[in-house]
């Protein structure tokens, strides 16, 4: 009787531990962090081996903490920034950045679950608006190798800052996106844009009548340098010119069949199909 009692209780102990424990298996580039709890034997604290491959069985009062160590991206958005000429631009800041392999029960155990929000976040913020600062609105948002430079510099920064406070994550990039002024900024360069379009616009049209009119002058001075050198009257000279535009005429639809020409005179004009 001792005896079935003694494997009834167990079968019981069996039982409990069976239903009470569960199987953590992390997903491909991921590692788990185990975090055990016990209420009665054993110690609690971060397990120094994370589990990255396979599976693993644990007590109901473990608990575990994924965290993934592939590259992940953080974006950060500044809205309403103000730069050195006080106008406003937002854009938004990324932060490519990896959890080194292994390491993750560092992470945990020294700066949480939200490592970053706790420990890096504030941080990141301040570096981009103390660099961003610096300059003004058209600069920010026009000229590409201000924002380069302030990617390598944000990048330095950043990635001393986490040796500094030996966070056991590599930085990978900091890439700023478009910068862009408020909508009536934008209204009133577009509008000034389209104004100076519109001068240069009226200032090549002017520069065009002008040439025009010198052409003209040039012309008219060597017609009567012509006229001169030939000893012609005007009646002559026009009589010539005449002769001339209809030569001109000639030419230009001499090529073309079925053509109707109407030439001028003194008298009726002359009209004849050219074949």
């Amino acid at each position: 009787m001792k005896k079935i009692l003694q494997l009834s209780l167990f079968a019981v102990l069996v039982a409990g531990l069976t239903t009470s424990c569960y199987r953590v298996q992390p997903d491909p580039g991921v590692e788990s962090v185990l975090v055990y709890k016990p209420y009665i034997f054993g110690h609690g604290g971060v397990d120094d081996k994370p589990v990255s491959t396979g599976s693993t069985w644990c007590v109901f009062t473990t608990e575990h903490k994924e965290f993934p160590i592939t590259p992940i991206t953080i974006t950060e958005d500044f809205a309403n920034m103000i730069p050195s000429d006080n106008t406003p631009v937002s854009f938004s800041v990324y932060l490519k950045c990896q959890i080194r392999k292994g390491e993750t029960p560092i992470l945990y155990k020294n700066f949480g679950a939200d490592w970053y929000a706790n420990n890096l976040q504030a941080s990141f913020r301040t570096m981009v608006r103390d660099k961003a600062s610096a300059f003004k609105m058209f600069e920010l948002a026009s000229k590409r190798e201000i924002s380069s430079q302030l990617e390598k510099d944000i990048f330095n920064d950043i990635a001393e800052y986490t040796k500094k406070i030996n966070l056991p994550v590599n930085i990978m990039q900091v890439s700023i996106g478009a910068v862009t002024p408020p909508e009536q900024v934008l209204t009133e360069t577009k509008n000034t844009a389209a104004q100076n379009q519109s001068i240069l616009t009226q200032k090549a049209r002017a520069d065009a009548e002008l040439s025009r009119k010198q052409a003209e002058i040039n012309k008219a001075i060597a017609d009567m340098a012509y006229q001169k050198e030939m000893r012609m009257t005007i009646a002559e000279y026009l009589h010539l010119r005449q002769l001339e535009i209809e030569k001109e005429k000639v030419e230009l639809i001499k090529d073309n069949k079925d053509v109707t020409i109407i030439f001028g005179g003194n008298s009726l004009p002359v009209t004849y199909p050219v074949k």
